[in-house]
């Protein structure tokens, strides 16, 4: 609390919450909690224990410790993402992060001096370093040798080291060298290894145009909402989305949709959607999850927790 007083100049006091006990035993074991008077406002603060849940999850938390204690909940991290700051913000969630964003909407304060205290400098992948760390959580084997990667995504030999320096960098991955080949790996599960490579991930997606369907080049796969309802029992959406790879001027799209029966939406994509694609007509499932990120909708959320358990059951 030491920040909040020496960065607002608010008196802060934490003081015994005694009505712990009274709330459900998952919550209890996701988060710490505290009573904190900020000045002459008494709020409630819980830290995560461990790696912080989804969006849509935490609000769940938050309404459910409000059933029990109606005082304003802030949210408190260690350190904070790009992704998350954006999120919680978009939701009006307040949280504390020292030396990194303190967002207090109730007392009508966001102040933010750096959020990239648990980050390296790079924080978002490179589509390089995307593919690779894909590449190997579609594997079954416990390493990969990342030299077959290069041909596979037509990628040098320089821009598979980068990959390699971004994703040990930011703590996804160990390298090891066997002579001249390099090998990655990670001591965590698939599905633990991509929830926390989460606020890193690239979204695929570089622009958005809507195409007449008579315009549309053959063999392109279903993306976004598109992709998810084929993939999942999500309901179709209104305009069918595709992915595309390549130069924008060789589509003849607008900006705007103007009839969902005659057009469809396309995604100019930042490297090729069917590279790690099992499925000839959709794009591969992680990058599909990249591309939505990020969700804030229990149906979204709910299918593609329905995806990552048929893919690593």
């Amino acid at each position: 609390m030491k920040y909040i007083t020496e960065t607002l100049g608010v008196n802060t006091n934490i003081e015994p919450w005694q009505v712990a006990d009274k709330l459900p035993y998952y919550l209890i074991d996701r988060y710490d909690f505290k009573k904190v008077i900020l000045g002459d406002v008494a709020c409630l603060f819980m830290k995560p224990k461990d790696k912080p849940d989804t969006l849509t999850a935490i609000k769940k938390h938050i309404a459910k410790v409000r059933e029990t204690e109606p005082f304003p909940v802030v949210l408190e991290f260690d350190g904070m993402t790009a992704q998350r700051r954006k999120s919680l913000i978009g939701a009006r969630i307040p949280f504390v992060a020292p030396k990194c964003q303190i967002y207090l909407p109730f007392l009508g304060v966001s102040l933010n001096e750096r959020y990239t205290s648990v980050k390296a400098p790079n924080e978002t992948l490179m589509p390089s370093s995307q593919l690779l760390l894909f590449f190997y959580l579609y594997q079954n084997e416990p390493e990969l040798y990342t030299g077959e990667t290069a041909d596979l995504f037509n990628l040098s030999a320089m821009q598979i080291s980068r990959a390699i320096r971004q994703l040990t960098a930011l703590g996804l991955v160990s390298m090891r060298k066997d002579g001249v080949r390099m090998a990655i790996s990670s001591k965590e599960c698939r599905y633990d290894l991509f929830e926390r490579a989460k606020p890193y991930l690239l979204n695929p997606i570089r622009k958005r145009i809507y195409v007449e369907r008579d315009a549309l080049p053959k063999g392109l796969p279903l993306s976004g909402y598109s992709a998810l309802s084929e993939l999942t029992m999500l309901s179709d959406p209104e305009t069918e989305t595709f992915a595309f790879f390549g130069k924008v001027d060789a589509l003849t799209g607008t900006d705007t949709l103007i009839d969902h029966t005659a057009q469809a939406e396309i995604e100019i994509w930042r490297y090729d959607p069917t590279l790690l694609a099992s499925h000839s007509n959709v794009v591969d499932t992680l990058s599909l999850i990249a591309s939505l990120l990020p969700y804030d909708d229990e149906r979204i959320e709910q299918s593609i927790d329905e995806l990552l358990k048929t893919l690593w059951r």
